[in-house]
């Protein structure tokens, strides 16, 4: 492919992430900053409960992972390390 065309696509390429909507809005790469849903508490909770059912290291890991300052994750600390332990 010749330079000029490689230069031509590729600034292309760079254009159309910049205007693509998730760019515009601000979200990182993988999706990582999420809209918090209107009672975050609430949803955060339900997910716990799911998390505590499922009862399995990649569940409370994944929690862990998502909700890193929330008061639940030292339950999920606890309930990870008793499930590594076994």
């Amino acid at each position: 492919m010749p330079l000029h065309r490689f230069l031509a696509l590729f600034a292309w390429v760079i254009l159309a992430a910049m205007c693509h909507p998730a760019a515009a809005a601000g979200a990182k790469a993988g999706g990582v900053d999420m809209q918090k849903p209107p009672d975050y508490e609430a949803a955060v909770r339900s997910e716990f409960e799911q998390v505590k059912a499922e009862n399995t290291v990649e569940a409370y890991a994944r929690f862990i992972r998502r909700h890193p300052d929330h008061p639940l994750v030292e339950e999920a600390r606890e309930a990870l390390s008793r499930l590594e332990k076994r």
